[in-house]
């Protein structure tokens, strides 16, 4: 594995959603966007993630949302792009453009739909790595994917491949997170997905917080990451609590659907509006969302 800076992919990363004006990316707002989201507290960016609706996006849209990050963002924080695509040359270009527009590491999510074997993921990942000198994090969403990678199969890929140096875990599988750690060692990046498990995990090996509520509030998702991390989890455990109402709201209609609602209400982007086939909210989340926006005073 290679040797990343101590500080380096640790910390509260918001995975960025994608404003649209009509069925355009509205790119004015979204560098807006950026800029608010570090200004706010956001230790981390990750592009393409679940959240930036990846896959109801061209290429061309994926790079330049990455270019535009990028320039925004001005190295005050590290720019991660997840470059997972449909196909494997799409993720291979997408790779190959994160690599050269500057990026600071790559997230490789599980090939989605086609369910890979566990020889088949190890083949596919070793050879994306090809097209990259950043390091990488693999980003394990079976909910999303139908694809999970095995430990084994996970240790044996980061023995072959040194720049694999974590992974974003968004499933609820302590042993899998725990047997992990125990293998690749400190040094090895592991991301929460989930808020509600995640910092309990902090302390014991989690190096950080992927999470989409970091796109409405990152300053506190970055506070629990460091009350979490410094051994304070009763104080994580109550920021989380307050933020409790927010998460529930924000997810119960498919992600990215409410954060973007939620976002748009606070002024923080100009449409709420997701791609299809994700539709608008329904009218009972939308009242919920606006009385859990006001009673955390984001309205």
């Amino acid at each position: 594995m290679i040797k990343l800076g101590q500080n380096f992919l640790r910390g509260a990363y918001t995975p960025l959603i994608t404003p649209f004006n009509g069925w355009a990316v509205d790119y004015d707002a979204y560098a807006r966007f950026v800029d608010w989201q570090i200004g706010n507290g956001a230790q981390g960016l990750v592009v393409g993630g679940t959240s930036g609706e990846p896959f109801s996006l061209s290429l061309t849209e994926r790079q330049n949302l990455l270019r535009i990050a990028i320039s925004s963002a001005r190295r005050r924080v590290p720019v991660v792009a997840q470059t997972c695509g449909v196909s494997l040359a799409d993720t291979w270009s997408l790779t190959e453009h994160a690599e050269q527009v500057g990026a600071d590491a790559i997230m490789l999510m599980m090939p989605p739909f086609v369910k890979p074997p566990q020889r088949g993921l190890k083949s596919f990942l070793s050879y994306v790595s090809r097209a990259t000198t950043k390091p990488i994090l693999l980003y394990q969403i079976p909910s999303r994917t139908a694809s999970t990678i095995e430990v084994d199969t996970l240790e044996d890929l980061c023995e072959a491949v040194p720049s694999i140096v974590g992974l974003k875990q968004s499933s609820e599988d302590y042993n899998f997170d725990s047997d992990i750690m125990s293998r690749m060692g400190d040094e090895f990046r592991l991301f929460m997905g989930l808020p509600k498990i995640a910092f309990e995990r902090i302390p014991k090996f989690s190096s950080g917080l992927i999470v989409a509520l970091g796109n409405i509030v990152p300053g506190e998702i970055a506070k629990i990451f460091v009350h979490a991390e410094e051994g304070e989890l009763g104080k994580a455990r109550a920021l989380r609590d307050e933020l409790q109402e927010l998460n529930d709201v924000a997810f119960r209609d498919t992600s990215p659907i409410g954060v973007k609602y939620m976002a748009w209400k606070m002024g923080l982007i100009t449409s709420g509006e997701c791609r299809l086939p994700l539709p608008p909210p329904e009218v009972d989340d939308v009242e919920a969302m606006d009385e859990a926006l006001g009673a955390a005073g984001l309205l």
